[in-house]
C-alpha cells in the first residue's frame, strides 16, 4: 500500500514538473537570458574594477594581494588598511548590483516568472531551449563587435 502510494505521488510530481516546465515560454527564456547575460556583465565590471584598483597600488602590496586577501599571510597596518578598502568596495558594488539585478528581473520578467524560468531550468528540454537562446544573444554579440571593429 505504502509502495503504491509512493509511487502514485512521485509519478504525480514527475507529471506537475513537467507540465510546469512546459509554462515556460521561450519568450520567458529569452527575458531570464537577458537578465542572465546582465548579471555576468556586472560580476565582469566588479573583477575589472577591483583588479584595475589593486593594480594601481604599490606593488609591494600589489603583489602580495592574493594572500593577503585569502589571509595566507600576516599584513602590516598598510596592508590591512589596503584588504579593508578592497572589501569595502566590495561589498559596496555588490550591495549596488543586488540593487539593480533585483529592479532588473522585477522590470524584466517579474518575480512569479523568473522562479517559474528558475524552476523549469530542471528539466532537460527548458535547459536545452535556454543553451540555445544563450548560444544565438551571444552569436548576435560577437557579429556586432565584429561589424564595430571590437
Amino acid at each position: 500500500m505504502k509502495k503504491t502510494l509512493f509511487a502514485a505521488l512521485f509519478v504525480g510530481v514527475l507529471s506537475f514538473s513537467h507540465a510546469f516546465a512546459q509554462d515556460v515560454t521561450n519568450d520567458d527564456l529569452y527575458k531570464y537570458a537577458i537578465v542572465e547575460q546582465t548579471k555576468s556583465m556586472f560580476q565582469e565590471e566588479l573583477s575589472a574594477q577591483i583588479t584595475d584598483y589593486v593594480e594601481k597600488q604599490d606593488p609591494a602590496i600589489k603583489n602580495r594581494y592574493n594572500a593577503l586577501a585569502g589571509g595566507e599571510t600576516p599584513a602590516n597596518d598598510a596592508e590591512k588598511k589596503f584588504i579593508a578598502q578592497v572589501n569595502s568596495m566590495k561589498s559596496e558594488r555588490s550591495s549596488e548590483f543586488t540593487d539593480a539585478y533585483r529592479t532588473l528581473i522585477k522590470r524584466v520578467l517579474g518575480a512569479d516568472t523568473y522562479k517559474k524560468v528558475q524552476a523549469g531550468m530542471k528539466d532537460g528540454a527548458v535547459k536545452q531551449r535556454y543553451a540555445a537562446i544563450v548560444q544565438g544573444i551571444q552569436s548576435a554579440k560577437d557579429d556586432a563587435s565584429a561589424s564595430s571593429g571590437k
